[in-house]
């Protein structure tokens, strides 16, 4: 289980990275058309503005399943380690929570740019797509965010990344 999550957690992570590439490729031409001929890129910060918000939802699932949220470890050392466990727990599942309410109301959102033809200003991109793009990352984010909720109660260690040298 931890293989195949891990696995499609780094390939939406490498989706997210591409569209990132894509990204500073329309920014950089852009600038150098407004610098070398007075003409970028028209509607350029909206495709910028959606490939970043699918980009973001693409990395989260990696940072989860992988335990690299920050977190703030101030009171941790007062409590003995099955407490911290089992507030680490909590916190993955609260994360879950979170990302069951952000996949709901995204899909809602997209939904509803769908039936109402929602477009961008400038470009006039369906705002439907990226919002549908997203779902699929903060799916996945809910999925690693359980996964490690479980993992995190049943193991002393909740940084077990390296066990299997993904």
């Amino acid at each position: 289980m931890k293989i195949v999550l891990r696995r499609s957690a780094i390939a939406l992570a490498l989706i997210g990275g591409l569209l990132l590439v894509g990204a500073i490729g329309i920014s950089l031409v852009s600038m150098l058309g407004r610098r070398l001929w007075s003409a970028p890129l028209s509607g350029d910060i909206e495709l910028l503005q959606m490939m970043i918000a699918v980009a973001v939802a693409c990395f989260l699932p990696l940072c989860e399943i992988n335990d690299r949220h920050i977190r703030v470890d101030i009171v941790g050392t007062l409590f003995p380690e099955g407490l911290n466990r089992a507030l680490l727990a909590i916190a993955h599942w609260a994360l879950a929570l979170v990302s069951a309410l952000l996949v709901w109301r995204t899909s809602l959102l997209a939904l509803d740019s769908l039936a109402y033809n929602a477009q961008s200003t400038q470009l006039g991109v369906p705002q439907w797509i990226p919002q549908a793009a997203m779902l699929p990352g903060l799916v996945m984010l809910g999925v690693c965010a359980l996964y490690r909720g479980i993992r995190s109660l049943h193991h002393a260690s909740a940084d077990d990344t390296t066990e299997e040298g993904i």
